[in-house]
């Protein structure tokens, strides 16, 4: 789209295109603004996010808009000039205070002001009295001594903070504060010495303005890092605790092996392994002997113990692609990935172990194990004749002693 002729020719008359009228920007007011919105949208997450360092960085912007407040006017009265200067000194002073109180109240610490309270307290009395009784250059290099001090402590708090936690907001208010502290420190350096500069000092204060805004900017991101970081945490102990109900849901809450239910859920689809892989599949019933016997005149307590012993015992010899399962009462299932011999081979070392092993679980001596192995045919849909077969034998083991 071009320009109207009518507004050509004017420009053409007026030998050119006007510059805008410049706008005068003082440091002192741009950043006092840049401190009022950075607490007021501190202000609204701390509605949602509710902690503690949170309401020290409000508190320390508000004290920095303060104290720019003060400085950016003068002041006819020497006297009334020389209070505001130490106010404002204060008021400085107090806000880098408060974000060393931030740094250590991340994430999770609680409000503390029985002992910063006394602190401010003796500030106080200092940067309102001195006025009175100093050289007001005395009071500022003070104040800018003691802001530089507080904000190379916590910029170096939040450094290792942001070593520890890897936020990216951490460390950008950490060097934030660690460029104000050198600032700060030169322009104490300055005032202190013969080569008052005010450009320089100026210039001190368009370098802290841009820093600070930085510093509001890592503020706002460590809000959300904390938020996405607590959102994670959240998920993974959601995730967690469907994992604890799912191995509830399957487990024996007695002898720790998997139960029935989770039989039913992984059987079908082991033989399908079986079948597609031409993977081996066998299972092995165990049954505990004279274990009725032992409830009846010990009691179930001893039974139970007896149960806990093999459910550990039998999940002790398994593998990892092995299962084992509380088939009911004191029969046991495993499913081994190995071929019917190899299965029989496994079911009589069991037994040779268990009777091992079994005066050092200190169960009775009539305490045994019978079993029975059965390897699953390469064409069956389930596991239902594999374990009928091995039930039948498990029966005959069972059977052999009496027999002899």
């Amino acid at each position: 789209m071009q320009p109207a002729p009518d507004l050509l020719g004017a420009l053409d008359a007026m030998g050119g295109i006007p510059a805008p009228t410049p706008i005068l920007i003082q440091p002192r007011i741009l950043a006092m603004y840049v401190g009022l919105v950075t607490a007021a949208t501190l202000a609204t997450l701390y509605v949602y996010r509710g902690r503690a360092f949170i309401v020290y960085w409000i508190g320390s912007w508000l004290f920095f808009a303060a104290s720019l407040v003060l400085l950016a006017r003068g002041y006819a009265d020497l006297r009334l000039g020389s209070v505001m200067v130490g106010l404002a000194q204060l008021l400085s002073v107090w806000s880098a205070g408060l974000l060393v109180l931030a740094a250590g109240s991340f994430p999770l610490g609680r409000l503390r002001w029985t002992i910063p309270m006394r602190v401010a307290a003796a500030t106080a009395v200092w940067f309102l009295a001195a006025p009175f009784a100093l050289p007001l250059m005395v009071v500022v290099v003070t104040g800018l001594a003691a802001t530089a001090l507080l904000f190379g402590w916590a910029g170096t708090r939040y450094l290792a903070l942001a070593k520890r936690t890897r936020y990216v907001g951490v460390g950008v208010i950490g060097a934030g504060m660690l460029v104000l502290a050198s600032t700060n420190a030169a322009g104490a350096g300055i005032t202190l010495g013969a080569f008052w500069n005010p450009d320089t000092l100026n210039q001190l204060l368009t370098v802290n303005v841009v820093v600070s805004m930085f510093i509001a900017l890592g503020m706002h991101v460590l809000v959300f890092e904390d938020m996405t970081e607590e959102l994670r945490r959240t998920n993974r102990d959601l995730a967690q605790a469907h994992q604890d109900v799912k191995r509830l849901a399957i487990t024996d809450p007695l002898t720790g092996c998997h139960n029935r239910r989770f039989f039913d859920e992984i059987h079908r689809r082991e033989v399908e392994r079986h079948r597609r892989y031409k993977a081996p599949l066998s299972v092995v019933f165990v049954d505990v002997n004279h274990f009725k016997q032992l409830n009846d005149t010990m009691g179930h307590d001893a039974g139970d113990q007896v149960l806990k012993a093999i459910g550990k015992f039998l999940r002790r010899q398994a593998r990892e692609s092995d299962y084992v399962i509380r088939w009911g009462g004191d029969e046991f299932l495993m499913m081994l990935t190995c071929v019917e011999s190899e299965a029989q081979r496994k079911a009589a070392e069991l037994k040779q172990l268990f009777d091992r092993e079994r005066g050092i679980a200190s169960l009775p001596d009539r305490i045994g194990l019978s079993i029975g192995v059965a390897g699953t045919s390469p064409e069956a849909d389930d596991l239902t004749e594999a374990i009928r077969l091995a039930d039948q034998r498990m029966y005959r083991d069972k059977l052999a002693p009496r027999v002899e």
